[in-house]
């Protein structure tokens, strides 16, 4: 089940058929075996990051935390 504010976020694109990943427990516990995760600010960088359904990183983008990603 999606988190609310990912549900909101990706009903508002419009996306189907997509699980977007919530990664609150353990805080960041997935996003620092990606390398993303700011561990001075306890929160991960600005990242879309696509998973294959083979589970392989297919891409990554960083943005700066300043910077709203874009889609």
């Amino acid at each position: 089940m999606l988190c609310r504010p990912k549900k909101l976020w990706s009903d508002d694109m419009k996306l189907k058929n997509l699980r977007i990943l919530s990664d609150f427990w353990p805080h960041g516990g997935v996003i620092k075996q990606y390398g993303l995760f700011r561990d001075k600010n306890g929160f991960s960088e600005r990242a879309n990051i696509i998973v294959g359904v083979d589970g392989k990183v297919k891409w990554v983008k960083v943005y700066e935390i300043s910077i709203l990603p874009d889609y």
